[in-house]
């Protein structure tokens, strides 16, 4: 019975996933946008469009956090985060 039961909302699911990958890329947009919109004015001349979407939800975390963190701090965990994405030196 647990089978079936997976079995049918398995197969509800899947015309769903190609609306759910364009809302997972919408999204992603919207929160760089709202990353771009928040790092520090040092940090602004970064690639933030070539950035995937984990390290975006990353930095994110990191500016929400980010209140109790020095500018200098927060722009060398920013920096960091381009180093992994290997989008600077």
């Amino acid at each position: 019975m647990r089978s079936l039961i997976l079995t049918l909302s398995l197969a509800l699911a899947l015309p769903l996933m190609p609306t759910m990958a364009t809302a997972d890329s919408h999204s992603c947009n919207q929160l760089r946008q709202n990353v771009v919109n928040h790092v520090p004015p040092v940090s602004h001349n970064l690639p933030y469009g070539a950035l995937s979407c984990a390290a975006i939800s990353e930095l994110h975390l990191l500016l929400i956090r980010g209140g109790s963190y020095s500018n200098h701090y927060l722009t060398q965990q920013i920096e960091a985060v381009f180093r992994r994405e290997g989008l600077i030196r």
